[in-house]
């Protein structure tokens, strides 16, 4: 399915209402961008972010506010 979106001057797309109910994605869900080749690919992220970060704090023993984000944290939480 391929339609068309315009990018707004903030560089903003709108995901188009019938690619958004086929990935079933809702106001406020967090969908991923990449690139490949020269296509953009979006994703919708199945797991809640912020449930990942505070069961990795709590698995790790420390308080989620002390993680410090990078490549670990990253690929626990969107599996990258």
């Amino acid at each position: 399915m391929k339609l068309k979106a315009k990018v707004g001057p903030k560089g903003q797309i709108v995901i188009p209402k019938p690619i958004r109910d086929r990935l079933g994605v809702k106001p406020d869900d967090i969908v991923l961008l990449d690139v490949e080749q020269e296509r953009i690919v979006i994703e919708k992220v199945l797991e809640d972010p912020l449930g990942v970060i505070t069961e990795t704090a709590r698995r790790i023993g420390t308080k989620s506010s002390e993680l410090v984000w990078g490549d670990k944290l990253y690929e626990e939480i969107f599996g990258g």
